[in-house]
């Protein structure tokens, strides 16, 4: 039950902080055809997994749930992506969406292993 609440919280927080944080990224980042704010959250949170997933055995479970499955998990958001490539799409802007679409991908796997790689 504990694992359920950490995981609750940890959610809540992790798509507040991805809120508020969209919103600053908005306001000081010029508005482009790519969703960059997006694209920057998903980054960030693949940096912030890439750090804890080495180490992540050595704490709690309840600890794991909240920062993992709970937090980063609400933080990025991969339907926000795939709304925003498809609105690319469906706007003919489709050198803009593969962009998008490689940078993220290939971004958010290398920020991750930066992240893993820095704590190994």
């Amino acid at each position: 039950m504990i694992q359920v609440l950490s995981v609750f919280i940890g959610g809540f927080l992790g798509a507040a902080s991805r809120y508020v944080l969209q919103i600053i990224f908005n306001k000081l980042l010029p508005i482009g055809s790519i969703p960059i704010s997006i694209l920057l959250i998903n980054l960030i949170g693949s940096f912030g997994l890439g750090i804890i997933f080495p180490n992540k055995e050595d704490w709690a479970l309840s600890l794991q749930a909240f920062l993992t499955i709970g937090f980063l998990g609400a933080f990025t958001t991969f339907s926000t992506f795939s709304m925003e490539t498809l609105e690319l799409i469906r706007k003919h802007r489709y050198i803009e969406s593969l962009i998008y679409v490689t940078v993220s991908v290939l971004g958010c796997i290398g920020t991750f292993l930066c992240g893993y790689l820095s704590m190994i």
